[in-house]
């Protein structure tokens, strides 16, 4: 029996932690007045409502400063830099508890109702809450006293002793344990090391939380410690692994940053199966780049009898499996396409490892990509990504990028008409070169559909005419096929689907078929030359890898394989775009073959990550692992299972997506 009937929230840096942007907008406001705004001094400020901040700025200048214009700033840049976050990770889990145990919830925060019900919204944190409690920039009702809390306890009527609340700041908890309630302190980067020992409990992230325990009738105290991190949970079934539970705890420990909590303990087809014996739909097939599914039989006899041989040697030399797949690839690639290197360790790698080709042959710099395309994870590609949240964090990027508009015309840039828009996403190119690069463009970098970017498909003729514009001003045009590469889009690459041959093609993912890490770079005759020292990594051209990848090509090219994956694709199209026709959520359903993305908006028809988000953690609830555009900050569920997905799974997971989307309010 439960001793909770209500688990209160905190919301700015507790549900959602915006602190270090909302520190942004007020330490640029400083700046402009010549003075730095510490972090220890936001810090101790952290949970207060009011002038604080510009009492402080005004003993810094020695002057009056008008208050409410620099708030009214504040306020205006805050939106701007908050307008794509969401709800810190594990929270939806922790609601999802909250609501399964039939425990009231409330939101108690010094925020104002407009911002709160803002952000709820955009963090898919919106439904279910029982009371919202907020200040509404009343310094007298705001933390740390503790009227708040005794208003949301009267509002619910309920005791103290029969309410949890979880805190981010000293200021908060002390506001909860003044009224009498039990407190969980879950810093975020702005808190972390303040004093919070007043918590009953502390927990570095929601991930680590186990709501039952801490409510199922025991003294908190008796949970853990109250002034150091309690140590993580341990996953359910930790024994399954053989690890034992302290094994899981002290993993869970050294991680550099925690993994999901589901455990799994084997996959087979388009199922992962947990160690509490769950089957979860793997919409995603892993990152994309299980092409077979899991454990294809296969790729495993072919990867054990390859190991029995050889794993790995340096690339120097030859060997059978590369060889083979060499040849392989030149076969299966656009004619133009004749060369092969191998010698990359990953997708980045080799995008990066291609422009550096072009840069060379080209004896020009500057790289020309789109908004929203991701082309890797190295410092270098970051920089050459088109999302301003990815590279934010570093000092240094590849020098001459120039980002150009996508072919999105969901969402144009130029706000066309596709009848009539005379494809103006490519002709103003000419202007991005012309205007905002150096003159010397060695190379535009693409994914003919983007993947991380939102599932974007160009229109027709886009590709077509790209080439065009490059081969006028001898520019060589790279297409990044690691995600739509070896049979995704019901063709071997993209490029076929488009009937548009690049200069240069870069591979991986999917070519392993089962897991099996390999990527590379196919060029045209004329590209050779760069030497192998520029290009290569220490781990590319594994044969281990080589081998599956062979055997890959094997499986994909026999008679019926990509008929399959077209008509499967086809079929989940239609019937996700019947779907998108009965909730009002889906804009859009769009893709080729089996690389499909449903655009999720608000009720302004606006793109909404926080529901997008919501969506992909409930997703597990109903049997489904999904993925999300961005890195959670797009609003684009990716459905791309593996090619090998059967009309019946096709169905069940349709099905599946449709429990889902129809069990949002």
């Amino acid at each position: 029996m439960k001793d909770v009937d209500a688990v209160l929230f905190d919301f700015d840096g507790t549900l959602w932690d915006p602190e270090s942007e909302i520190f942004r907008a007020h330490a640029e406001v400083f700046l402009e007045f010549g003075h730095r705004l510490p972090a220890e001094v936001w810090s101790s400020l952290v949970g207060t409502i009011g002038s604080d901040l510009w009492t402080q700025l005004e003993r810094a200048t020695g002057c009056a400063v008008d208050r409410r214009e620099l708030q009214e700033r504040v306020g205006r840049r805050q939106r701007e830099l908050l307008g794509g976050l969401g709800g810190r990770p594990g929270v939806h889990r922790i609601l999802g508890a909250v609501d399964a145990l039939g425990i009231s919830r409330g939101i108690v925060s010094n925020s104002t109702r407009e911002w709160v019900a803002r952000y709820a919204r955009q963090c898919g944190l919106a439904e279910g809450w029982s009371t919202v409690q907020c200040a509404d920039g009343d310094r007298a009702s705001a933390k740390p006293e503790p009227n708040l809390y005794v208003a949301a306890l009267d509002s619910l009527g309920i005791p103290a002793e029969r309410a949890v609340a979880f805190e981010d700041s000293p200021n908060g908890v002390r506001a909860a344990k003044r009224a009498g309630i039990r407190c969980v302190a879950i810093p975020n980067a702005m808190t972390a090391e303040l004093d919070l020992q007043e918590a009953d409990l502390r927990f570095e992230s929601f991930e680590q939380v186990d709501l039952p325990g801490i409510i199922g009738g025991k003294p908190m105290r008796e949970a853990g410690p109250a002034a150091g991190a309690a140590a993580p949970k341990a996953p359910s079934g930790a024994h399954a692994s053989g690890g034992g539970t302290s094994g899981g705890d002290a993993a869970l420990r050294h991680y550099y940053y925690l993994p999901d909590e589901l455990r799994v303990v084997r996959g087979e087809g388009v199922y992962l199966y947990a160690d509490d014996g769950r089957r979860y739909l793997d919409c995603s097939s892993g990152t994309f780049n299980l092409s077979l599914g899991y454990a294809h039989p296969e790729i495993v006899e072919t990867v054990r009898e390859q190991a029995g041989r050889l794993i790995h040697v340096t690339s120097k030399f030859q060997t059978d499996p590369l060889n083979a797949l060499v040849a392989k690839l030149a076969e299966v690639s656009p004619a133009n396409l004749t060369r092969v290197h191998l010698k990359s360790a990953s997708g980045s790698d080799a995008n990066e490892g291609a422009v550096k080709i072009a840069q060379v042959h080209t004896g020009k710099s500057d790289v020309v990509t789109l908004f929203r395309g991701h082309l890797g994870q190295t410092l270098g590609m970051i920089g050459a990504s088109g999302a301003a949240f990815r590279r934010a964090p570093f000092p240094s990027h590849l020098p001459g990028v120039v980002h150009v508009p996508d072919p999105h015309c969901l969402r144009c840039f130029y706000k066309q008409e596709r009848a009539t828009c005379g494809l103006l996403c490519v002709e103003r190119i000419n202007d991005f070169i012309d205007y905002a690069s150096t003159g010397r463009v060695a190379c535009v970098v693409l994914e003919p559909i983007s993947g991380n970017g939102g599932n974007v498909v160009p229109p027709d003729g886009y590709l077509r005419a790209l080439k065009d514009l490059c081969e006028e001003r001898g520019i060589l045009l790279v297409f990044d096929e690691i995600q739509t590469g070896f049979g995704r889009t019901g063709r071997m690459f993209a490029a076929d689907h488009f009937g548009v041959a690049p200069h240069l093609m870069t591979f991986g993912k999917g070519l392993g078929g089962a897991g099996m890490p390999i990527a590379g770079i196919l060029t045209e005759e004329r590209l050779t030359g760069v030497e192998g020292h520029h290009i290569n990594s220490t781990f590319g051209g594994n044969v281990l890898a080589a081998a599956a990848a062979l055997k890959t090509l094997e499986v994909i090219g026999r008679p019926g394989f990509l008929e399959n994956v077209r008509d499967v694709g086809g079929y989940v199209l239609e019937r996700l775009r019947d779907l998108a026709g009965r909730v009002p959520f889906v804009q859009e359903v769009r893709g080729v073959g089996l690389m499909i993305g449903i655009d999720i908006v608000d009720r302004d028809g606006r793109p909404d990550p926080g529901l997008t988000n919501h969506l992909a953690e409930r997703g597990m609830d109903h049997g489904l692992l999904l993925r999300t555009s961005l890195y959670g900050h797009g609003n684009v569920l990716k459905v791309r299972p593996a090619l090998i997905m059967t009309r019946q799974e096709a169905d069940e997971m349709c099905d599946l997506l449709e429990r889902l989307f129809l069990s949002v309010p």
